[in-house]
């Protein structure tokens, strides 16, 4: 566990804490959550689509703008057309790379309609963050290029890939932008509900390119306080 890493989550802790502990005279909700990202295409390949685990905390300003902290886990963030550093098999894979999304959100919450007896309520949001990807057991991994491409006939030496190399180092970080909506069906079960988003987000410096990804997730709400 790098230093950076315990800092950052230190912060995230520190800033749901904050979420929860302040304005307790407002709404204060607590979002675990699951769901599925599919990156797009890039120059360099695409990123393999894989779930997405989390947690969103946030507090009502009034009573419709809410201020929301997230933090997610992507367990398999890798270049799925990435062959191994040997591109015909018979090599040693390339390190695994895991990540962290972690986001700081405003968002606008359209009133509760009763349906079935129940409170519910459609939102947009948007935010902005960042992602920050660690390579397991290793200081990088490639995201095209790198290793070879078999061995040389005559000599037996291997063949050194020709193509361009972009390497992901442990602990890069890059901006993301997120934006979307979805619906909440509050209280259900005393202070517990359900909670569905469908968002997009876009990271504007992935090496040079832009990256974006369509990410559905969903998961019950706590709720507590009044707005």
């Amino acid at each position: 566990m790098t230093p950076k890493f315990v800092v950052r989550f230190a912060l995230i802790a520190l800033v749901l804490s904050v979420f929860s502990a302040t304005l307790a005279a407002q709404a204060v909700e607590i979002y675990p959550n699951a769901g599925f990202y599919w990156p797009s295409t890039t120059n360099f390949g695409k990123i393999k689509a894989d779930g997405i685990y989390g947690i969103k905390a946030g507090t009502f300003l009034d009573q419709n703008v809410e201020l929301e902290g997230s933090v997610s886990y992507l367990n398999h963030f890798v270049n799925g057309s990435q062959p191994a550093p040997f591109a015909l098999g018979f090599g040693v894979p390339n390190p695994g790379v895991w990540s962290l999304l972690y986001d700081v959100n405003g968002a606008w919450n359209f009133g509760s309609r009763s349906v079935f007896g129940h409170r519910v309520s459609p939102f947009i949001s948007a935010g902005v963050g960042g992602l920050t990807a660690y390579v397991k057991h290793a200081n990088s991994a490639q995201i095209v290029g790198g290793g070879f491409i078999g061995f040389n006939s005559v000599t037996g030496e291997p063949i050194p890939n020709p193509g361009r190399s972009v390497v992901l180092n442990d602990a890069d970080t890059f901006f993301t932008i997120n934006y979307g909506g979805g619906v909440k069906a509050m209280n259900l079960w005393g202070p517990m509900g359900l909670r569905a988003d469908l968002k997009g987000r876009t990271i504007p410096n992935w090496f040079g390119q832009t990256m974006s990804w369509p990410e559905i997730t969903g998961g019950v709400v706590f709720t507590w306080g009044e707005r």
